[in-house]
């Protein structure tokens, strides 16, 4: 981002939703929304897949907004959307171990 530019609160908010926020806000709704018949591994499967999302979708927005640049082609964009979904999944994994696994001990 150029130093000449004042960050809007949307732009912080898809740059925090492409980061750890896509996990943050997986793992809040999960606690909350999550129906109580699924299995802990259902719930894992659907939060890696809901924190993918958030952040791919956030990072699409950010380029659709011009707060990113548009990769250039198709294998740059799978690369790109790659690499923010696995940075979510990780970070989302992250979180979970810190906040609930932490309880267990």
């Amino acid at each position: 981002m150029p130093d000449n530019v004042d960050p809007t609160l949307l732009q912080q908010v898809l740059f925090y939703l492409i980061g750890p926020g896509a996990g943050v806000v997986t793992f809040a709704l999960m606690e909350r929304f999550a129906p109580d018949g699924w299995s802990s591994e259902i719930k894992r499967y659907a939060s890696l897949a809901l924190a993918a999302i958030l952040a791919m979708g956030a990072f699409a927005a950010s380029v659709g907004l011009t707060y990113l640049p548009q990769p250039e082609t198709v294998q740059a964009w799978c690369e790109a959307l790659f690499a923010v979904a696995g940075l979510a999944i990780g970070l989302s994994q992250g979180i979970h171990g810190r906040a609930r696994l932490r309880n267990r001990a």
